[in-house]
């Protein structure tokens, strides 16, 4: 059985994140991916940094730098593909692609740090993957889902996968860094990554998209701070497994606040996989 805490600290993630993709499916109706990339973590990083004094926390050494950068580099692809996917594809569609990341986290996290957790944990982390897809997936036209959104969406949760595995090393096996002092450089390095790599401009977005995309960068942070201490508490597997439960989230934040309907079949599923969650 998880912790209390524990769990409701990963959903809460997943509730924050389900907020930042219909905020970036909203952005990238007009943008790029490489247009947001580069200001989006640039906003963050500097939100962070302007209360750093309040919570930075960080014992310096090759190994822990190292990681850090390692995590910077593969969060910058990540997120390139995380944004890519939205460009042409309803954030209803995307989202459950993007929550594959847990299955990668488990089989990484095994063979890397020795995160091992029971057959029953592991075999209801997986129900909860297999059901997230089957609530909010669409396959009537495969072909531009396989384009639009599979292999980018795939190659991101394969990469978010991966990048828990560092993070949870730093955070929990070295206790080194804290949650924010680790998102913050990690910010902070995917800004400087992409501007090295996508050369992206402070001149080409309006005012209404700097908002939307500081007020998106707030639950993002809130997303990933949730995510980290949530690593720092448990199975990196589980972590991220309860933390992309988010489609759950839209289809809630939608029924309240978009009166849109109420199917069987979604209220079924998001009913199993709250269920799931709280007795992972």
């Amino acid at each position: 059985m998880i912790d209390v805490s524990f769990t409701t600290v990963a959903i809460g993630s997943a509730f924050f994140a389900s907020i930042a993709n219909i905020l970036a499916r909203t952005l990238l109706k007009n943008l790029r991916s490489q247009d947001i990339l580069g200001i989006n973590f640039l906003t963050m990083g500097a939100t962070l940094l302007l209360i750093s004094p309040i919570f930075y926390s960080f014992e310096a050494s090759l190994l822990s730098m190292s990681l850090i950068f390692l995590i910077g580099l593969i969060d910058t692809v990540a997120n390139f593909f995380y944004f890519k996917t939205f460009e042409k594809t309803e954030a209803s569609v995307a989202t459950p692609m993007l929550s594959l990341a847990p299955a990668f986290t488990f089989l990484f996290g095994w063979f890397l740090i020795d995160d091992i957790v029971s057959i029953p944990t592991l075999l209801g982390a997986l129900a909860i993957v297999v059901l997230v897809i089957y609530f909010s997936a669409d396959f009537k036209n495969f072909k531009q889902y396989k384009v639009a959104t599979l292999i980018p969406a795939i190659i991101a949760s394969v990469l978010f996968g991966i990048s828990a595995i560092p993070a949870k090393f730093l955070l929990d096996s070295l206790d080194v860094i804290n949650a924010p002092t680790l998102y913050m450089f990690r910010a902070g390095f995917i800004a400087l990554f992409a501007l090295l790599f996508f050369n992206f401009s402070v001149r080409d977005l309006s005012l209404k998209q700097y908002r939307i995309i500081f007020l998106r960068g707030l639950f993002v942070i809130a997303q990933w701070l949730l995510l980290y201490y949530a690593l720092s508490l448990g199975s990196a597997g589980v972590s991220v497994t309860l933390a992309n439960i988010t489609p759950i989230f839209v289809f809630i934040l939608g029924a309240i606040f978009l009166h849109e309907k109420l199917t069987i079949k979604k209220t079924i599923s998001a009913l199993l996989i709250l269920t799931l969650s709280l007795l992972l």
